[in-house]
This record gives C-alpha cells, structure tokens and sequence, in this order.
C-alpha cells in the first residue's frame, strides 16, 4: 500500500489520496477500490500454486453477514488489511464477549468493565444534579454490549421514578439479544427494552427520537446517550463515529464517554482470554477469522503499542500467502494476501485525559464533567453538543 500511495503522488497512479496530519491515505471510493483490484491481481499472477493457500469462507459466514456488511470486510481487507472490530461481536463472537465481560466484572483488580461502573457510581451525585430538572430521562446506549454497565444507572432511575425509554443500539443483533434478557432478568418488565442494529459509523439515531423533541412536554425530557466502555478506541476513525452522535443529539441531550487512558501500564495489557490456556488468539478477536478459514497454522499472533498511532493492537501475520475468494451476487472477488503481511484484528487507542477533551472538543462537544478511579487509567466525561 506505501508503494501505491507514492505512486500516486509521483502521478504514476491513478489513486485519489486525502491527507490526515504528515501522513497521506487512499480514499475508500468505488474507483479506488476497483484500480486497487486490478493491482492486487496483477501482483499476484506470477506466484507459484504450491506457495499460495487458496481458501473460502466457511458457509456460515454468508448466513451471518449480509452483502453489504461482506463487502466492507472485504474493502478493509484490500484497503487497510483490518477486520473491523464491529464483526466479531456477530453470531458466536456475541457469547464470547458476553464470557469475556463476565470475568472482567467479577475480577477484583481494575479493568475496563469493573472501572466503568465504579466511575458511573462516582458520577451518579453529579447526573441526579444534571437531570433534576427533568422528569423523564431517555436512555440511548450506543454499543450496548451486554447492558451490565448500565444496569445501576437504570435501577437510579427507576426508583426516582424517571426512567422514559431506554434506547439499545448495535451493529449486532446476537448482542442486542444478549442485552435484552438481562434486562429482562434485572428489571422485568418494569423497563421497555426498544433495540435497534445500527452501525454507528455510519447511521444515526437521531430519527428515533424524533417524534419526542416535537411532544409537548419535549422540554421535561432529557436525553441520556450512553458510550461506554472500549467502544471508540476500537474504531479506525473515532472521529466519524463521533460527529454521527454529534448529529444525532439536541438540545436536552446529554453524552456519557468512558475510556481506558495511556499510561505506561495500560500499554503493556492484553488480557483478553476468558480463560487460562485459551488460544493464542482469542475468540473475541478471532471470530471473523475463523469464519473466513484462515487455520491458525496459515499465521501467528502478534500484540504491542504503535508509539505513531497510540494505539495497542493485536495483528496476525502471514506464514504464507492466500487467497481467498468471496461470492457476491453479481459475482466473485478474489482477495490475495502475501505471506509476512499482517491483518489487524484488534485496536485499542491510548489517549490522555487532555486528548479526550481535545477529541470531544474538536467535534463539537462541550465537556460539562469529567472524573476519573483512583489509579488514573480510566476515565468519564459528561459533554453536550455545543451551542451557537
């Protein structure tokens, strides 16, 4: 990819770039991806047989995705040589995190899962203060996961009496499930569990609350969007995700942020087996690989902390090249990767807490709160949207 994109600039290509920073990118637009096929067959034309594993998804893999969400595994493949993070939470990648998130709430040091609802406990004095004024509260809960975060923060309400809808999103309908019987099993029918599968990357939610801003009693109501966890440090593009909430909330709405911060520690944990002796690559990363019949044999795991991105990763690379070969309905496409190249299947970005409020600032966020546990590595802000 380095080479193209120096071609590119040389004019000896004909790619359309866009820049970020110092460092220059390849645009994800159909003639890019087209020219970038025809590239990557030409490079491949001349590999013996015996050196490459050709290979096909596991019939599932089609009954699992749908031909959109195929394709975009497949351009971040070509494109960025990543699965993005959001597949591997579908079909049986949904139980694995569930098992994950279960051993990390009930472990006694601090983690992701235990910190965030230790930092929701803190804050809970400063949202009572921030929604006094409101009788009902809206729950949006981006990337639900398994609704255990939460679960606190629902029963405050509740009891105060304030809880209006709550609100679940995710990519992953086997998450959505996974969420909405634990709600069902905490609270029973006392809390009415809307869900909707939404890439937030992508799609909004502004349209779901829409039929409340023009209600009447619109400004008794607020608005409680919820982004917790690891959600945005696994994005490629935190940003995008952002603006889309950005677009998505009013007047009356509020956002809650929680995120694991850099620090020398943080950078060195890779915890992510649910139990000892696990694979080498566990499921809750590995899920999309295992559907696509890349043998752990074909590669081997690496894991560590990119000082140019900030981000940890865990990556796979190569022992040889393959092919893999996707069926669309208008066709197939081949994907040719050569052995010693890696294929990113987790990241994690490591900010501190000025780059969260840089982060929230520059989309557009007014930061109102923020606290953090009293080891510093994790941290929650409280922002609403700016106003003119």
């Amino acid at each position: 990819m380095h080479n193209w994109i120096e071609s590119a600039k040389e004019g000896k290509l004909d790619l359309d770039l866009y820049r970020q920073g110092d460092r220059s990118y390849v645009s994800n637009t159909a003639r890019n991806i087209e020219t970038i096929k025809q590239l990557v067959a030409n490079g491949k034309k001349f590999r013996p047989r015996h050196a490459v594993e050709s290979l096909e998804p596991k019939p599932e893999f089609y009954g699992i995705f749908n031909q959109a969400q195929v394709y975009d595994i497949v351009t971040n493949l070509v494109m960025h040589h990543e699965i993005p993070r959001q597949y591997n939470y579908f079909s049986n990648g949904a139980d694995h995190w569930d098992e994950y998130a279960q051993r990390l709430i009930e472990e006694d040091a601090p983690n992701l899962e235990n910190s965030t609802i230790e930092l929701l406990g803190m804050s809970q004095g400063y949202l009572d203060g921030l929604l006094r004024r409101f009788k009902k509260v809206n729950i949006i809960d981006v990337g639900v996961g398994n609704a255990w975060p939460v679960k606190e923060l629902l029963g405050n309400l509740l009891e105060q009496g304030k809880l209006g809808r709550y609100i679940a999103v995710d990519i992953s309908p086997e998450m959505l499930r996974i969420a909405r019987d634990n709600i069902k099993e905490w609270f029973g029918g006392r809390v009415d569990f809307e869900d909707y599968e939404i890439d937030i990357n992508r799609e909004g939610f502004g349209n779901l609350l829409a039929e409340d801003y023009i209600k009447k009693d619109s400004a008794e109501t607020a608005n409680l969007v919820l982004l917790l966890g690891g959600t945005l440090g696994n994005m490629r593009s935190p940003d995008s995700a952002l603006r889309v909430i950005h677009e998505s909330m009013s007047f009356n709405d509020f956002m809650v942020y929680t995120m694991k911060l850099d620090s020398e520690g943080t950078r060195r944990y890779f915890d992510f087996k649910v139990d000892p002796g696990d694979e080498v690559l566990p499921p809750i990363h590995g899920a999309v690989i295992d559907l696509l019949n890349i043998d752990p044999s074909l590669y081997q795991v690496e894991m560590g902390y990119d000082q140019l991105k900030h981000q940890r990763y865990e990556r796979i690379r190569l022992k040889k090249s393959i092919n893999i070969r996707f069926d669309f309905d208008d066709g197939e496409w081949p994907v040719a990767l050569d052995k010693g190249e890696s294929i990113l299947v987790w990241r994690g970005l490591q900010l501190s807490a000025q780059d969260v409020t840089d982060q929230l600032n520059r989309n557009d966020f007014y930061v109102l709160h923020a606290s953090q546990t009293p080891n510093r590595e994790y941290l929650l802000a409280v922002a609403e949207v700016n106003r003119d």
